[in-house]
This record gives C-alpha cells, sequence and structure tokens, in this order.
C-alpha cells in the first residue's frame, strides 16, 4: 500500500482589484490605477481598455502568481511561465490556450485547433484530423478508412476503394 503525497497548497491569497486605464478626464494613463473594492464586488464594464476587474491570485513564489482578468465577454488568465501554459482565454464559444508559444482552441463542438509556426492541425468533432503546412495538407476520416496527403506536386489517397496516386499539374 501507497501513502498518498500531502497536498500542498498553490495559491495563498486571491485579492480583487481593479484597473483604471483612464483617468476621470477620459485621458489614458501611462500605468493603471489599481484600486480594492471595499464590498469586493466589481461592476464589469462594456469597455476593458478603460477599466478592467481583475484576481490576483498569489503563488508562494513570485513566478507563480496567476492574474484572472474579467471581461463582460470573455476571462483572461495569465501566468509569466517559461515552460507550460501562459495564458488562456474563455469566452461563449471556445477556450484558447498559450503553450510555449503555441495557440491550442477547443470549440462549443468539441473541435481543437493547434497553430504551431506556418503549421496548423485540427482535430474535428467527428474525430477526423486535418493537418496544413505550407508543403502539404493532411486529412485522415474519423473512422481510419480515407487518408490523404496533397502537395503542390503530388496527392496521395488511401480510401476503401484502394489507393490513388497522381502528379498535379
Amino acid at each position: 500500500m501507497t501513502v498518498p503525497s500531502p497536498i500542498r497548497a498553490v495559491w495563498k491569497t486571491a485579492e480583487l482589484m481593479i484597473a483604471f486605464h483612464k483617468n476621470k478626464k477620459k485621458e489614458r494613463r501611462d500605468e493603471p490605477y489599481l484600486w480594492r473594492p471595499k464590498d469586493a464586488i466589481a461592476r464589469l464594464l462594456s469597455k476593458p481598455e478603460d477599466q478592467e476587474a481583475f484576481i490576483v491570485l498569489k503563488g508562494h513564489e513570485d513566478a507563480a502568481d496567476v492574474q484572472i482578468k474579467l471581461h463582460p465577454d470573455k476571462m483572461i488568465i495569465r501566468r509569466d511561465h517559461v515552460l507550460g501554459w501562459s495564458g488562456i482565454v474563455i469566452d461563449d464559444h471556445s477556450v484558447k490556450v498559450l503553450v510555449d508559444d503555441d495557440w491550442i482552441r477547443i470549440d462549443h463542438d468539441g473541435a481543437v485547433k493547434i497553430e504551431r509556426d506556418a503549421e496548423t492541425t485540427y482535430l474535428e468533432g467527428d474525430g477526423s484530423i486535418i493537418r496544413t503546412s505550407p508543403d502539404a495538407e493532411i486529412m485522415i476520416s474519423s473512422d481510419g478508412q480515407s487518408m490523404s496527403r496533397r502537395t503542390g506536386e503530388q496527392l496521395d489517397a488511401f480510401t476503401p476503394e484502394g489507393f490513388i496516386s497522381r502528379k498535379r499539374s
């Protein structure tokens, strides 16, 4: 029998703050004015460029802090981390995660899109896979019965009826 390791707390405090990006004259500030609301309620205005409500989760080390920005149409979660995820955007239609400079988007229907440099990979809601790059486009059906690769010069495909390979003109 193994004894489970003790659970370590990741966050030590959570602080609700409002950042005012403009002054009372509606002029943009160089640095936002930070305010802590007394009643811990922040009204979400329609223009986050004027004012933002956010929560700062303090970690045990400075690099472990997480900032949760609350906008009327989305939430943005950020952290300064070299490896792993550094940003998450949650809206009504999708969740996007920034991992090591690559964006991964999960749509409302379960489809996943990964953008990495000049390559994009799609995992569709039905299970089919599409990968595009400057050199080729590759498609695999959800049941695995059909696969194709298209380049500027060639089209190759496996289908239930057989194999096709043609030069493109």
